[in-house]
């Protein structure tokens, strides 16, 4: 047996030489993390629904996913939605369905209806025809970081009341465009949170472009808070070569406007018309009365903490047709379900 004994600097050399060896092989790696691109197609497999019977009616879940409860009268359905976390920068243009197959049909289910009123007139029929109408929808969340999540609500249940029968995707495939932008809404807002019909809105956009000059679109967009119509559409001003820091401030006269929630949409675009940035900021006009979503619960315009409390005590409860404002998913039970959807629109204003 040979044995070799290293001297105080040879080990020294040898130590360094690995340490060296280490920081590229980190570096390279790292290097290649930040360089790679985010997928631009994705596909998506929808766990197969559940049926569970209570009197007669059958509730459908699909593991892991949410109830479509947007429209009074119409079927309890299932849903399902893919979230996509996306770097600060990114910038989401368009989804595209390219792909959907792995159908299902059946038939003789017998479905609940949604009630969103707290005081119904019953019996509320259910509205003909096959529902859901749409096969998916998207959005695009802001991240307090800078990040953006992209939100695909994937429509694969519908059903037919006059029929009882049921249609089943399985799996989908999306393409996804988006750019990197280097140009963002850094402040929305309206100088009041609440108006008198006939008030002026003041909105003012705060923008900057930390890269290269060029020409921006902001175009301004005043929508009803829920069905996201737009009431007015304001003028759409163009900024010259920005570079930097900007602003834009522009007045809405509330003149003839119907009483309720609206928000401002600020959209930026360049001049072939890719989204740079978008942002909301939301206000009120002289509500008195609103008709409120289930997951708010106590119906004072906002999900919180008092809705989360009137949640946690009845949780465990059982409920019946017609299900109390508790039971947000009309099935019956009061549980983690009913958890989950409160807690999908936690903080959001009516």
């Amino acid at each position: 047996m040979v044995t070799q004994n290293w001297g105080l600097d040879e080990m020294i050399v040898k130590r360094k030489w690995l340490l060296w060896v280490g920081i590229l092989i980190l570096f390279f790696l790292d290097s290649a993390s930040y360089g790679a691109e985010l997928p631009s197609s994705v596909k998506v497999s929808i766990p197969d629904y559940m049926v569970t019977t209570k009197d007669g009616l059958d509730y459908v879940d699909i593991p892991g996913g949410e109830v479509l409860l947007a429209e009074e009268g119409r079927p309890r359905v299932p849903y399902y939605v893919k979230s996509i976390d996306y770097p600060e920068g990114y910038r989401i243009q368009d989804v595209i369905l390219k792909e959907r197959s792995g159908l299902k049909t059946t038939t003789g289910l017998r479905l609940p209806v949604v009630i969103l009123s707290p005081k119904p007139k019953l019996p509320i029929e259910m509205k003909k025809g096959w529902y859901p109408e749409k096969e998916y929808e998207w959005r695009v969340w802001d991240n307090p970081d800078g990040s953006t999540t992209l939100v695909i609500s994937i429509y694969p249940f519908y059903y037919n009341p006059e029929t009882t029968e049921v249609k089943f995707y399985r799996n989908y495939r999306f393409e996804i465009e988006y750019i990197v932008s280097k140009v963002k809404i850094t402040a929305l807002s309206t100088d009041k949170d609440a108006y008198k019909p006939g008030d002026r809105v003041t909105v003012d956009v705060r923008l900057n472009n930390s890269g290269e000059t060029r020409d921006v679109v902001v175009n301004l967009l005043i929508k009803e808070y829920g069905s996201n119509r737009t009431t007015e559409g304001l003028p759409v001003r163009t900024l010259k070569g920005l570079i930097g820091d900007a602003s834009y401030s522009t007045t809405w006269n509330t003149d003839n406007i119907e009483p309720g929630y609206y928000y401002v949409e600020a959209t930026l675009t360049d001049a072939s018309g890719s989204t740079l940035d978008r942002k909301t900021t939301d206000f009120a006009i002289a509500v008195s009365v609103i008709e409120h979503p289930r997951w708010d619960i106590n119906e004072d315009a906002a999900v919180g903490p008092e809705d989360l409390a009137v949640l946690a005590a009845h949780y465990g409860e059982s409920t019946a047709y017609p299900y109390p404002r508790y039971d947000i998913n009309q099935d019956g039970e009061v549980d983690y379900k009913d958890l989950a959807m409160l807690g999908a629109h936690y903080g959001e204003r009516y």
